[in-house]
């Protein structure tokens, strides 16, 4: 089984939501005997968003079926990972903006998703799962939006049935025992994937 960590947390190694992606990681890897994980940092990639070029030129390369072009490496990275994990800070109520970079590039007819005679996406990779792993310094109560818009991408339109998401929250909340939420945050997402069937 292969997992994909995109990895969107872009303070590095002082990321709070980093280490929670390392929690769950190392959960998964007790979870599936023989998990290979192959993690892309999105902060280590050329990240642009389509513009009109680069959109011209890649409706040219899909009419064509011409996939193996480099600008899809993404969508083939993706559509091939039995698992994905996603991890990125709750910022403006969703996520960093190369994250959604990166959404785009992946989002691709012909590889990631296809369109039935009736209209309506397919996905076409091999993923059954994603979980989503955000931190806020907030609360997040309703306005999850950065999940919802994940939801609707990866499970509506790319096909993955199941989608989970953990966070820890308040973290920036003055007085708030940080190391304290953390923790719990933890003991959460640890038994939520301990709950997969």
């Amino acid at each position: 089984m292969k997992l994909l960590f995109v990895n969107c947390c872009i303070r590095g190694e002082e990321s709070r939501t980093l280490r929670l992606c390392r929690v769950a990681l190392e959960e998964l890897k007790k979870k599936y005997d023989g998990l290979t994980v192959e993690e892309l940092c999105l902060d280590k990639e050329d990240l642009q968003p389509l513009n009109s070029a680069r959109l011209d030129a890649r409706h040219a390369l899909e009419k064509e079926n011409q996939f193996s072009d480099p600008m899809f490496r993404y969508a083939h990275q993706f559509a091939g990972a039995d698992l994905i994990l996603m991890g990125a800070p709750y910022w403006e109520f969703q996520f960093p903006a190369m994250l959604r970079c990166y959404l785009e590039l992946i989002s691709v007819n012909g590889v990631t998703f296809y369109y039935t005679q009736e209209g309506i996406p397919m996905g076409m990779g091999k993923a059954q799962r994603l979980l989503y792993v955000t931190t806020a310094g907030g609360a997040i109560e309703n306005r999850n939006c950065g999940f919802d818009y994940i939801k609707t991408l990866c499970g509506d339109m790319l096909g993955i049935p199941a989608m989970d998401w953990a966070a820890a929250e308040e973290l920036d909340v003055w007085g708030v025992d940080v190391e304290g939420k953390l923790i719990e945050a933890e003991q959460q997402l640890r038994k939520k994937i301990q709950s997969w069937e």
